[in-house]
Parts: structure tokens; C-alpha cells; sequence
């Protein structure tokens, strides 16, 4: 799917031809839920998993 087509279909419609990846509820101390995080991918795309930073060495002379 492209950009345009996604601003050209309503929200609903374009959610139903992208997969659910993730989900991250967020509470508060009482249980209270505060935010939802959804992310979704195209279903014609593979998810990568995600790589951590490597890390890199320098030596000083």
C-alpha cells in the first residue's frame, strides 16, 4: 500500500488490510490505562526483528 492510498481510504478500511505487529498498554499505579501503542505493518511485508545498536571500540593513541 502507498502513502496516497492510505490517506485516500478511511482508517477502518485501511486497518483491516494491515496485520497487528504490537501492542503496549500503559497503566498507572492504580490500573488505570493512561495510553495504547498499536503498531501494524502491511500484510505483504515481513516483520524484522528489531537489532540492537552494535557496539564499537575506538582506540586512542
Amino acid at each position: 500500500m502507498k502513502l496516497n492510498e492510505l490517506y485516500n481510504l478511511p482508517l477502518k478500511e485501511a486497518l483491516d488490510k494491515m496485520d497487528l505487529a504490537e501492542m503496549k498498554v500503559h497503566t498507572d499505579d492504580g490500573g488505570g490505562i493512561k495510553a495504547i501503542e498499536l503498531k501494524y505493518t502491511c500484510g505483504n511485508q515481513k516483520q524484522e526483528p528489531e537489532q540492537k545498536p552494535k557496539r564499537v571500540s575506538y582506540r586512542y593513541f
